[in-house]
This record gives C-alpha cells, structure tokens and sequence, in this order.
C-alpha cells in the first residue's frame, strides 16, 4: 500500500470517518516490519489494537478484570482521611490565632490612647492652641453668615427689578394697540 494513502487513511481514521475494512487495512499495515520511520509512533498503538482484539474473557475473567480495575479506580482516586483530632486542631488554632489578634489589638489601642492623654498633659499649649483656632473659625463662620444674610437682600432686590421690568414691558405693549402713531413717530407726542 502507499504512503500516501496510509497517511490519508490515518487522518481519516482520526477524524472518525474510516470503515471497518480501511481499519482492518491500517492494522495490517502497521503490524508488519516496513513502517516508515515517520508513522512509527502509530505502530506501538495499532499493534495494541489488534492483540487485544484476539483476547477472548471467560465470564468469569471478565468480571475478575472488571472488579480488579474498579479496586484500581478507587485506590487512585480515594480522598486521604483526616484523624478527626487534626481536624479539631485546625479549628482551635484558628480561634487561638483570632484571639491572639484581638488581644494585639487591644494593647496597641490602650498604648495609643495613654500616649495621646500623655501628650495632652505634658503639653497644654496644644490645647491652648486648639481653643484659640476653634474660636477663630467661630468668627469666621459668623462673618459668612453676616455675609449670606446680604446676599439673600440682593437676591430680593434682583427679584424686584425683574417683577418692575414685566410691568414696564406690559406697559409698552399696551401703548402700542393704543396709540400705535406713537409708535411710529415718537418725537411728536411728547
């Protein structure tokens, strides 16, 4: 048989799409001797194909093959167990770690807190400091309230000015249906 075609029968074969005879072919032909260097990987596969095929299972073979690869199965997959004491030590040490922490925690916040009342005392210009800023921003905040309320009466006067230009334009209106010469010459109706 040709290369060639051995190859396009091995993509075939690959792809599922070769029959029993073409199958047969390659079997054949990958059990001889003259295998090209380049397809001997196929060789070890086809080779196995066609030696199992010639084995034959008594029932009671095939069920002693079939209960030796199920031990063979669950022995590779089994979960390795846990002593029940582990697992008890894994929770302890967690609490024991979170408690640990939160003891931490409470000391730091303590030191803290005492360096703070510590510096307080040793230093009352700081507070002094603080009383005189805080009044200052007082004065401050009284002063922009001052200047709100002055902003609120021009924002009354705004609203005036506007009410005075609506009636001026209203006014405007109304003369020109009235008297609409004047409109057209103004200088001479004084």
């Amino acid at each position: 048989m040709n290369i060639k075609e051995i190859e396009g029968l091995l993509k075939r074969y690959y792809e599922g799409e070769t029959t029993l005879a073409e199958e047969k072919l390659l079997k054949e032909f990958f059990s001889g001797d003259h295998v090209p260097e380049h397809l001997l990987p196929y060789q070890p596969m086809f080779r196995f194909f066609t030696h199992e095929a010639t084995l034959t299972l008594t029932e009671e073979n095939q069920e002693k093959s079939l209960n030796r690869r199920i031990e063979q199965y669950r022995e590779e997959t089994s979960i390795v167990r846990t002593h029940p004491g582990k697992k008890r030590l894994y929770y302890l040490s967690g609490i024991a770690a979170g408690l640990l922490i939160l003891i931490s925690l409470v000391f730091v916040i303590r030191n803290e807190a005492g360096k703070r009342q510590h510096d307080e005392l040793a230093n009352p210009s700081a507070e002094l400091a603080y009383t005189q800023a805080r009044q200052a921003l007082i004065m401050v905040s009284v002063g922009l309230n001052t200047g709100i309320d002055a902003a609120q009466r021009f924002k009354t006067l705004d609203n005036a000015m506007a009410q005075i230009q609506r009636i001026n334009k209203y006014y405007n209106y109304q003369t020109q249906f009235i008297n609409p010469e004047w409109i057209q010459n103004p200088s001479t109706n004084k």
